[in-house]
């Protein structure tokens, strides 16, 4: 029986492994996939992010990294220049290259890494969690951690009660090579918005038409690239794509984070819009806070009394930006009045300590 059995080998999952085997807690990860993903997918990490991994002795992760030194609230821009850190701005490291670090650095503490475990039951008793997975052998543990993502199976085995606002809108992605269009930071255009930026001749391009519907399902290259078409009139269709998907704006919250000897953390917790790598930064925070909880001399309570009310802000900050963001011409005139505050210093101060997880120095 190990100490911790986490479900889920993304970025927050690994995080807590780590947190937990360096405590001197048995942490073991579980996760469906047989192979590490290989995908960019949340690339964008805050400053109080690339801090929390350089104190953990992952600065080279960094080290490829260029900061941006600008953020931005509903695609209106604000500098993070007067955040007080060393390593103040967006750091871009794709997904994919986060894990594998992360990885090594758990393992290295000495957790356990299971992949090819789907979990498909979990029951609790007096003592233990009990894990069952899909044709292998179940697993018992003291506690157990959903993160999972924002499907979280763990989510639903366990009854967690979780409160869902149902998407509205859907926006289309893709990293592409072999294309060549002008970088564009959320773009508004009459129909829809349009978002590219191209690194080490990647190009990663979202979309938005305002035509489009939810349609719940992965889409093909040949529809990114329509879609594209329609909103901006640029054709990529010859790129050639490393990676598709499609989000949406649904919105989703667990009343609690724990119940009984079962805990949610990152996606599995809270959903959003992925604007501005709040999703990925929000889950890092949950993983640290959890971890000093399952840690020796740790309050399990604490956790959720935490992160809770940190997940609400996050939803509710989204939440302002998507209209103002995805909307049409009728969204202009609050845009117009909001870019004049954004502009003003006390705001763009706050706004850079919101978003860096540091404050500002300005």
């Amino acid at each position: 029986m190990t100490d911790v059995l986490v479900v889920g080998a993304g970025p927050v999952g690994l995080l807590l492994a780590g947190e937990l085997a360096g405590a001197g807690v048995g942490a073991t990860v579980v996760d469906r996939l047989t192979e590490p993903m290989t995908e960019s997918r949340a690339s964008q990490l805050s400053t109080r992010s690339a801090e929390l991994l350089a104190e953990r002795g992952l600065r080279d992760l960094l080290a490829e990294a260029v900061p941006e030194p600008r953020s931005h609230f509903a695609g209106l821009g604000f500098d993070l220049s007067g955040v007080d850190s060393p390593l103040a701005g967006n750091w871009k490291v794709a997904q994919h290259r986060t894990e594998a670090a992360l990885t090594r650095w758990a393992l290295d503490r000495g957790a356990r890494l299971l992949r090819g475990h789907q979990l498909v039951g979990l029951t609790q008793h007096d003592d233990h969690v009990l894990a069952r997975f899909a044709g292998r052998d179940p697993l018992r543990a003291e506690y157990l951690v959903g993160a999972d993502g924002q499907d979280s199976a763990v989510r639903g085995l366990a009854g967690f009660d979780y409160d869902l606002v149902p998407a509205t809108r859907e926006l289309l992605r893709a990293d592409v090579t072999g294309i060549t269009v002008p970088d564009r930071r959320f773009e508004r255009l009459p129909g829809g918005l349009a978002v590219a930026a191209t690194r080490g001749g990647v190009t990663r391009v979202m979309v938005h038409a305002h035509d489009r519907g939810v349609t719940g399902g992965r889409p093909d290259f040949a529809e990114v690239a329509r879609t594209w078409a329609r909103v901006t009139g640029e054709d990529i269709s010859g790129g050639t794509p490393l990676w598709v998907d499609a989000f949406d704006n649904a919105r989703g919250h667990a009343r609690r984070y724990r119940r009984g000897r079962v805990f949610l953390a990152g996606d599995a917790a809270h959903r959003h819009l992925p604007i501005g790598g709040q999703a990925l930064n929000t889950g890092l925070a949950d993983a640290v806070s959890l971890g000093r909880a399952l840690g020796p001399g740790g309050s399990l309570d604490g956790y959720h009394d935490e992160r809770h009310p940190a997940g609400a802000e996050v939803l509710r900050w989204v939440a302002a930006q998507e209209d103002l963001l995805l909307g049409g011409p009728e969204v202009e005139p609050v845009r117009s009045v909001l870019a004049e505050l954004v502009a003003l210093p006390q705001v763009q101060t706050h706004l850079a300590t919101r978003f860096s997880g540091v404050r500002s120095s300005a």
